[in-house]
């Protein structure tokens, strides 16, 4: 019988990591979203496996995700897997690594195999520190562009830079109309600041000044003409090796935060104007350079598990491009989960994952009236079609999750 893997939820990493602190705790609305997320990384685990949470869901609710095709692991505190005296587990699997995930979990690392234990992530290093940063990544498509590009990557001039001062950032504005500014180090969007205007604002400024005197550094760069979000995920094998995923397709709202991913996405439907058979083959060569350049990186020294690449899809003097390395996500992500969710769904249906905000009870009342419209149906025993909540509704929780399938292709 496999060893359990452990799975817990903690999307604020990055933060985590730039704050450093082995008692870091975020912000209140983000320790919220971890709680009413909690359960989300059942997607990754076997009914072998735990899923870390405080508050583990009802019967009633496993029952409806068991309909749907779902196979469940257990769901338990963390006190109490570590009150069990002799489980022998596997791998110990946070969304994201960071000192404060290690410090939470360092009861259980003595419960797990050798192999956990001599892995890179086992404890960690200062050099954890650099998978997080927007500045690696920055190197890394540094790397990809320098190194005979097909002509449709980006081009190097628009490609971001690292930055220290409001006055570095404002002669990059004299060049490009609309820049886009990003901290070393954040979460789904955040730490992300668009200017639209030739002028910093004096809240501009603010920002910039407190990003700085935290984090070091920002990075400026050129904002581009956005067709579609891409996201290209890889997993960092035990053995050091890196396997090729797919590539998702998500959606982000006007600042660029996350708001869900597509389910079997069709590129005609997306992009309905466009060369999508071009774009297929562009999206595979993209893949392959990605995987050749992360073999050589510092992802494969330092990280074990899933990773992901965010990408864009642009037109630049009526060009499709493609921005190969936005960012790298060392840890699990929105576009992996979509992956693995889409293995449960039948091939034909399509439809998107999404997150859900609002004051309390308002998720609830959005799940009961999609329910009732849209009702989960099965096809040859798999979710064929229909909305299904991916974690409890609650009248306290302001965080949701949710898969709506509307007719098959």
């Amino acid at each position: 019988m496999a060893k359990a893997n452990v799975y817990y939820f903690n999307p604020t990493c990055e933060l985590a990591v730039a704050n450093s602190s082995f008692s870091y705790m975020p912000p209140l609305l983000l320790q919220e979203m971890e709680r009413d997320l909690s359960i989300l990384p059942f997607a990754f685990a076997t009914e072998n496996d735990f899923v870390l949470t405080e508050n583990p869901p009802s019967e009633g609710f496993l029952q409806e995700l068991k309909y749907a095709g779902f196979d469940l692991p257990t769901f338990c505190r963390l006190a109490d897997l570590e009150a069990i005296h002799s489980p022998t587990l596997g791998n110990i699997c946070p969304w994201g690594w960071s000192p404060a995930a290690h410090f939470k979990l360092k009861n259980l690392k003595e419960k797990c195999d050798p192999e956990f234990r001599i892995s890179p992530v086992s404890n960690w290093r200062d050099e954890h520190q650099k998978l997080f940063e927007r500045l690696s990544s920055l190197n890394l498509l540094s790397e990809m562009v320098n190194q005979h590009p097909p002509d449709w990557f980006i081009d190097p001039s628009l490609i971001g830079k690292k930055v220290t001062s409001c006055e570095e950032i404002e002669l990059i504005l004299e060049k490009h109309s609309s820049i886009v500014i990003k901290a070393p180090m954040s979460s789904s969007g955040r730490g992300i600041q668009i200017i639209r205007k030739t002028k910093l604002s004096e809240s501009n400024k603010q920002w910039i000044s407190g990003v700085i005197r935290q984090q070091n550094y920002l990075i400026a760069e050129p904002f581009l003409e956005k067709l579609i979000d891409l996201s290209f995920q890889f997993q960092v094998l035990t053995n050091a090796e890196i396997e090729y995923l797919g590539y998702s397709v998500f959606e982000t709202n006007s600042n660029g935060q996350y708001h869900g991913t597509y389910i079997h996405p069709d590129l005609n439907s997306i992009l309905p104007e466009e060369n999508t058979f071009e774009l297929e083959a562009m999206i595979r060569t993209t893949a392959t350079i990605l995987k050749e350049a992360l073999s050589k990186s510092l992802y494969t020294r330092f990280h074990r598990g899933f990773l992901g690449v965010d990408a864009l899809v642009f037109k630049h003097d009526n060009r499709l491009r493609i921005q190969p390395c936005i960012e790298v996500n060392s840890r699990m992500n929105m576009g992996i989960l979509s992956l693995i969710l889409e293995k449960k769904i039948h091939p034909e249906s399509t439809g998107k994952f999404e997150l859900f905000y609002g004051k309390p009870g308002k998720y609830i009342n959005f799940d009961k009236e999609n329910a009732k419209l849209n009702p989960v149906k099965l096809l040859d025993e798999r979710f064929y079609s229909g909305y299904l909540s991916l974690v409890e509704p609650t009248e306290d929780k302001k965080f949701g999750a949710y898969i709506s399938l509307a007719t098959a292709r």
